[in-house]
């Protein structure tokens, strides 16, 4: 699955656009599959298999989270 990110200028800037940011982030996650990583608690799994998929979908939320922010922001 090829990862989207939010288009260049709606990253997030500073306080002033996190409204908007945030709503379009939320959608991008559930697009995804993933917006259960940003709303609760996600129980890290013991079994191995389930482990390392739970790992894959952590980088993934965490890749389109960092792609929707300035580096000067991530800081």
């Amino acid at each position: 699955m090829a990862i989207a990110s939010l288009k260049y200028n709606y990253r997030l800037e500073c306080s002033s656009n996190y409204v908007i940011w945030k709503a379009k982030m939320s959608f991008l996650l559930g697009e995804y599959g993933m917006k259960a990583y940003i709303d609760n608690v996600v129980v890290v799994p013991e079994d191995v298999d389930q482990l390392k998929e739970f790992r894959k979908e952590m980088v993934k939320a965490n890749q389109l989270i960092l792609d929707g922010v300035w580096d000067h922001i991530i800081s």
